[in-house]
């Protein structure tokens, strides 16, 4: 009897090509300076993925060989630039290692304006792969006047014994943004014995986009969350010290790139792959933050957050 066997052994993994992963967004307003863009890079190899991606090296590039710049764009030719730093940050990675690399730049001199372009160039000099992309800045957003300082606006959540909503506007606002995230920093104070501790809890919206200019916050749904945030505890005190509100506005990239990345409900599972960067993957993109502070409550909402039978939560 004659047995033959054949065997054909070949390599699952494909050849190995530079990925470089970019994501940052832009913040032209006063409240962030500090421009933070994350690149790294995709990898490849015979071990374990998981395995892998425990090594820094496997996720970051050697930061001597690779230079960022961006450029300001106006009216098709450059008319300021920057180099990004490179800035070792620890984070608490969980499949990744804990050390990235972020390249930061100072938004100084009204660098990020409305109405020019910036393009990010990132080479990697030892490999010579050039990666670029390019956006524009959402810049311009604010509330409607009556929620400036000389005003007298405050929260209504509660009155005549039943919830209530309080609406939010921006109908004048002079912005270019696609999608709008407002957040109520609720900022209190809690008293344990001798010791004070001032904390803050961050109450989020769903996204609207630019349809809307405006929002509903549901008083029931307010509470909700600060129930479910705050312990009952008859040994703290606690005092109420005023409401922040924070509005984000994002560009139309970062408004495709959310609703491209939301999570799958139907039968076909595919999900696109949305990237702007050029030789690369990720985005580059921009947002406007916005902040107005130390809003308070209607007397009849302050009351039901003191109240044993409204909150319950030993607010004084």
């Amino acid at each position: 009897m004659l047995f033959i066997a054949c065997e054909t052994d070949f390599d699952v993994n494909s050849q190995w090509e530079e990925t470089t992963v970019v994501y940052g967004l832009l913040d032209a307003s006063d409240e962030n300076t500090l421009q933070k863009i994350k690149i790294s890079k995709a990898f490849l190899g015979e071990m374990d993925a998981y395995e892998m991606a425990q090594y820094a090296d496997s996720i970051n590039f050697d930061t001597a060989n690779i230079d960022v710049m961006i450029y300001k764009w106006g009216f098709s030719e450059i008319v300021n630039a920057d180099t990004l730093k490179a800035v070792p940050t620890a984070r608490d990675g969980d499949i990744f290692n804990d050390n990235i690399v972020v390249y930061e730049f100072e938004n100084e001199n009204l660098f990020l304006q409305k109405g020019y372009e910036y393009e990010l160039v990132v080479k990697n000099n030892k490999s010579g792969n050039i990666v670029t992309s390019r956006t524009e800045v959402v810049s311009g957003f604010d509330f409607d006047s009556q929620y400036t300082k000389d005003k007298t606006f405050q929260f209504s959540f509660y009155f005549n014994s039943d919830f209530t909503s309080s609406i939010i506007k921006w109908v004048n606002s002079n912005d270019n943004g696609s999608i709008y995230q407002l957040d109520l920093i609720f900022n209190y104070t809690e008293k344990r014995g001798a010791n004070f501790d001032t904390l803050q809890l961050t109450y989020s919206l769903p996204l609207v986009d630019d349809t809307e200019e405006k929002m509903s916050i549901e008083g029931e749904s307010f509470f909700n969350f600060l129930e479910s945030n705050l312990s009952k505890d008859d040994d703290v005190v606690r005092y109420f010290n005023g409401i922040d509100m924070q509005m984000t506005v994002g560009s139309e990239d970062l408004e495709t790139y959310i609703n491209v990345n939301k999570p799958i409900t139907g039968i076909v599972q595919e999900r696109p792959q949305f990237t702007n960067v050029n030789n690369g993957i990720g985005l580059f993109s921009s947002r406007f933050t916005k902040i107005r502070f130390n809003y308070f409550l209607t007397q009849t909402t302050d009351d039901y957050l003191k109240s044993v039978d409204g909150l319950d939560r030993n607010f004084q």
